[in-house]
């Protein structure tokens, strides 16, 4: 259910970018087509913060039931550049980076790579008899350096996207430190349309652990193949 209604949110988010604004020229170039009403854009766009919060929750999640890391980073880092040109159609009708942007499963490899990283030296950490911070110290290190890859790579969400899912690790059995440490992050480098995002806290505090049915490779298909309907419908239909 958490899956479905990602993306269900995203596909709304992506529809209000494809119908809704003229292909962007560069990061900050950010025109209204004219085929959506304000109102209409902008809510749909509010819609849309849902998504990715709960993307970043179930990577933590997948990292720790995942039996292989290493295959789950991989199958991510694949559909990465499979939906590289989709997510380069939608956003400048050209099938290649313009600007340097690239797709949110980038975001979630990097993300992944940060926790995966992180919990490898928190474990050593809890596992010492007297243990000290310097223990630590290599795993947040790569932490902000996979935030700032994430930044200087220009990937959907950037080192915020990153930092969301460090903050779903950090406080994956603090629901309300959770809340208060993406409200901050929120409020301190994004804009503030990204503050509907704590809505997905309300299904996410909902989840009861369990395994969904076994769809797995449906989700990982369904963004770049959904990105290519809705260019299409935009590009010969509407």
């Amino acid at each position: 259910m958490l899956k479905l209604i990602a993306i269900i949110t995203m596909t709304i988010d992506h529809a209000a970018v494809t119908f809704g604004l003229l292909y962007i020229e560069s990061h900050d170039a950010y025109i209204l087509s004219g085929k959506l009403p304000f109102d209409t854009y902008m809510n749909m766009r509010y819609i849309g913060r849902i998504a990715f919060p709960i993307f970043c929750f179930m990577i933590v999640e997948g990292y720790f039931h995942t039996r292989d890391v290493k295959k789950y980073g991989i199958r991510l880092l694949i559909f990465a550049f499979v939906s590289q040109i989709p997510f380069s159609l939608m956003l400048y009708a050209k099938p290649y980076i313009e600007g340097g942007n690239l797709n949110v499963y980038f975001t979630l490899f990097l993300g992944l790579l940060a926790v995966a990283v992180l919990d490898y030296y928190v474990k050593q950490y809890k596992n010492e008899e007297i243990p000290g911070i310097s223990t630590l110290a290599p795993g947040i290190i790569f932490a902000f350096v996979a935030m700032y890859v994430a930044e200087f790579l220009h990937t959907d969400y950037g080192f915020v996207g990153v930092m969301f899912i460090l903050l779903f690790y950090i406080f994956k059995n603090h629901p309300i430190l959770l809340g208060l440490g993406l409200w901050i992050a929120i409020s301190q480098f994004s804009d503030s349309s990204e503050i509907y995002a704590l809505w997905a806290l309300i299904p996410i505090l909902l989840y009861n652990g369990k395994k969904g049915a076994g769809l797995k490779y449906f989700f990982y298909v369904y963004y770049p193949l959904h990105i290519i309907c809705l260019f299409l419908l935009n590009q010969y239909i509407l």
